[in-house]
């Protein structure tokens, strides 16, 4: 977590209940998002701040639908009040995910913000994408540990209504 953005990486692991009927709907892998931060300093000056992670401007999904098959690797650039838009592939992605994600943590997300229209881009963000540039090895080191976890042997785990593990995770 930066001052104005964090990187989220999560273990997941689901289900799309519109696929359920099908042979190998089950996606396990990381879920990256880069986040704003919105902090509220209010009370005394020795009063801890309420910072709050609001949902998601991009998301990138390292999800396979077997252990190290690499197939259902794609981007959401397109995000609204969380909700994810379209799925984006790239061939790229799927063959060296952790290479594709430190590229665009070091090379594209400003780019990538800027023309999503976030705001604040040229400025206010300026010093927490320079601090994500330099974070990128710690948070891809995250992501491939995520993905080790997902590569082995699936256990066998039940899933809430909504598709989301709520065991072995």
């Amino acid at each position: 977590m930066f001052d104005r953005l964090a990187v989220s990486v999560l273990r997941i692991d689901f289900i799309d209940p519109a696929v359920a009927h099908e042979p190998d709907a089950r996606e396990r892998g990381v879920r990256i998002e880069v986040r704003p931060v919105v902090t509220d300093a209010s009370g005394s000056v020795y009063a801890s701040w309420r910072r709050t992670i609001e949902p998601g401007l991009c998301r990138i999904d390292l999800l396979e639908s077997a252990p190290g098959a690499g197939d259902r690797m794609h981007w959401h650039p397109d995000m609204s009040e969380g909700e994810p838009g379209d799925r984006t592939f790239d061939r790229d992605m799927a063959q060296d995910p952790v290479g594709w994600l430190t590229t665009f943590l070091r090379e594209g997300l400003a780019e990538h913000l800027a023309r999503a229209g976030a705001p604040g881009v040229e400025h206010d963000l300026g010093p927490d994408l320079e601090a994500i540039r330099d974070a990128a090895e710690e948070i891809c080191s995250a992501a491939e540990g995520g993905l080790a976890w997902a590569r082995e042997p699936w256990p066998e785990v039940d899933h809430d209504q909504r598709g989301m593990a709520v065991a072995g995770i």
